[in-house]
């Protein structure tokens, strides 16, 4: 974590600390920052940030924030030592802020997302356990917050349902259908969550519904300089082979 610590020394020496009304303005900016981050030193800069307002006078809102940014940084990680090292720290920062709140669906939906990334690491009956959890944090953060990350919890939980074995007691694909259809419907523009549906679809034998929505991702207009997007066209377009 020494790139993060150097970052911070560095923010310090420019920024006083801040009245409380300007830590909510600037914690509104670091969020905004978060939506737009593309890379691991940008979201680097904003963990600098939160933690400099960590320090001069901690809030929920602060452990919320930094529980996404540790997030972000460990679902990009592909060291798997490193990736557990952030999803530890996203855990840990959500878990503060529920604490202080647990009526917190946003520290609840980023707290159940690094349980699920930490399940892919350690496999075994820990993982098992990790997204059980996770997946009772999501259906509460889905009956209370179901817009939030462009319906992350319904998608989110979905996908766990279609993908997961049925002898682990979790897999549901009817169910995992179910849910996507809703995120869909909730966030009709966000290409992932078609594309989890289009996987939905042929899980459960529907392949014409699939195709509808694979067309539907590769026609639709790509974000300017977002990988993310060119990323699931890529499988959207392999997909569509497969369910011709």
């Amino acid at each position: 974590m020494k790139a993060i610590a150097a970052v911070v020394l560095a923010f310090i020496a420019v920024f006083p600390v801040t009245s409380f009304g300007a830590q909510v303005s600037q914690i509104g900016v670091i969020s905004s920052a978060l939506d737009r981050a593309r890379d691991k030193d940008e979201i680097i800069r904003q963990v600098a940030r939160l933690d400099i307002l960590a320090k001069s006078a901690p809030s929920p809102e602060i452990w919320q924030q930094l529980g996404r940014a540790f997030y972000l940084l460990g679902e990009g990680e592909k060291n798997d030592k490193l990736k557990l090292d952030y999803l530890g720290r996203s855990l840990s920062a959500s878990k503060t802020a529920l604490k202080e709140n647990p009526s917190d669906a946003v520290s609840l939906y980023w707290k159940a997302m690094a349980l699920l990334h930490e399940a892919d690491v350690v496999g075994g009956l820990k993982a098992l356990s990790d997204v059980r959890e996770a997946l009772r944090e999501l259906r509460t953060v889905s009956g209370v917050a179901p817009k939030y990350d462009e319906a992350g919890a319904y998608r989110s939980r979905g996908k766990v349902l279609i993908e997961a074995p049925g002898w682990s007691l979790i897999g549901d694909k009817k169910k995992g259908l179910e849910l996507l259809v809703k995120a869909v419907n909730i966030a009709p523009a966000n290409l992932v969550n078609r594309l989890y549906l289009a996987q939905a679809y042929i899980k459960n034998g529907m392949k014409a519904n699939a195709r509808t929505e694979l067309q539907y991702i590769l026609s639709a207009p790509a974000k300017k300089g977002d990988a993310g997007d060119a990323l699931t066209k890529a499988k959207a377009a392999k997909l569509l082979k497969e369910a011709s």
